[in-house]
């Protein structure tokens, strides 16, 4: 829809130039004006990207939404999603090592330096989207391969502190730079998928919910078999290699033109999203509903042993829960895809309201347990595939917006299993 647009006004204003230059050239066939500017004019790429010299035509773009390069930019996307916002969560599982075995008496900070790296990370996201509005689009890829080391070096200090300050420094605000590594990519995705924006949207953003599923087994595993300094290690390799190898993936559908001595990389920035009552309206949802989707996550272990032994216990219905919204965040985004982004959370909120009274109100033995976790997994937790959608139809795909909308949502990733 709105790369479309973009690319059906450059069209446009392409005709135009040529208009004029005709003109021009019946005219005055042979003199040349002192003045006259005899600069190659812009191709539809530089009329999108910023202006340039680069002599293509709109269609020889890749497609979007289909083909090898769509979706491999939607894979390495996803898998720098999955390592980024899914390592947090093995995060409860350090927390409780940390607390017993390093660090006996020093609860306190042990936990301030476990739940800062989260804020201060959906801190980072909020951050980005003025940021990258702003800056030139060739400093995109420096600064996200500063997030890359920033994110594995904070890994690689974890494995030497010796004081749980230390991991304050590490944890709470080396590795939630990890943030600019991240933000780039949603832009390139909305850049690649338009018409299935939505579905596309969810498959990433299922991707936090598969690490969610997987990265706290993997270091309850490490830890018990390679101990504390070898798991950090791991997990600061896996860090570094996977976003690395992915990041090599990660083009823009449209190239990156010159800009000609004096005018501006960007357009300047549209902040007319914020006089209209939609966007305000968007935010308050968000950020209401997000406070709300992960009670379950925080209480229902609680729940499942206050009403007696639950098989699976209360993590592993906490782990059915991130499993489950593995497939439904790209459900939601194909059906907001389909129908008025409106009915389709409509129908989740409605769908969750169900589940939380019927199942986890009734819930006095597994089964129940069990079928609310899947359903509040499907409806409620894939929130955030309906935010590309929410971000077209408000603010045209507007950057700013997206950090706006990252930042009051707590990003849907406010919690760890552990």
């Amino acid at each position: 829809m709105a790369a479309s647009t973009v690319e059906q006004v450059a069209l446009q204003r392409l005709d135009s130039a040529a208009s004029r230059n005709t003109t021009t050239s019946k005219n005055t066939p042979a003199a040349v004006t002192p003045g006259t500017d005899l600069s190659p004019q812009p191709t539809v790429e530089g009329l999108i990207a910023g202006g340039g010299e680069n002599e293509r035509e709109v269609s020889s773009l890749p497609p979007t939404d289909r083909g090898r390069a769509a979706w491999t930019i939607l894979t390495a996307v996803t898998v720098i999603e999955l390592i980024v916002w899914g390592l947090p969560y093995s995060i409860g599982i350090l927390h409780k090592y940390w607390v017993h075995d390093m660090f006996p008496g020093s609860e306190s900070t042990v936990t301030l330096a476990s739940m800062l790296h989260n804020g201060m990370l959906l801190v980072g996201v909020g951050l980005c989207g003025p940021l990258f509005a702003v800056l030139s689009p060739k400093l995109v890829l420096p600064i996200q391969l500063f997030g890359l080391v920033c994110g594995t070096l904070a890994f690689v200090l974890t494995a030497f502190v010796t004081s749980p300050w230390q991991l304050v420094v590490t944890l709470g605000i080396l590795y939630p730079l990890s943030s600019l590594l991240f933000f780039p990519c949603i832009t390139i995705l909305y850049d690649w998928f338009v018409e299935r924006r939505g579905l596309a949207s969810g498959i990433m953003f299922g991707g936090a919910a598969v690490g969610g599923t997987i990265f706290p087994l993997m270091t309850a595993k490490l830890l018990s078999s390679i101990k504390y300094k070898p798991t950090l290690y791991t997990i600061a390799a896996m860090f570094g290699a996977c976003n690395g190898v992915a990041m090599v993936f990660l083009r823009r559908r449209v190239p990156i033109a010159p800009v000609a001595p004096g005018r501006r990389a960007l357009p300047p920035i549209d902040y007319g999203f914020l006089k209209r009552r939609g966007f305000w309206e968007m935010i308050a949802f968000i950020s209401i509903s997000s406070l709300g989707s992960f009670i379950p996550s925080v209480w229902l272990p609680t729940f499942a042993e206050a009403v007696g032994p639950t098989n699976p216990g209360g993590t592993g219905l906490v782990a059915i829960m991130y499993a489950s919204s593995s497939f439904g965040n790209p459900m939601v985004g194909m059906l907001a895809d389909r129908f008025p982004v409106g009915y389709v959370i409509a129908g989740m909120c409605t769908t969750s309201a169900l589940a939380t009274w019927l199942l986890w109100g009734l819930g006095t033995n597994s089964a129940l347990l069990v079928l609310f976790s899947m359903v509040w997994g499907m409806f409620a937790l894939p929130l955030a595939a309906t935010w590309s959608r929410m971000i077209s139809f408000i603010a045209s795909d507007n950057c700013f917006v997206r950090g706006s909308i990252n930042f009051a949502s707590g990003r849907s990733r406010s919690r760890e299993l552990g």
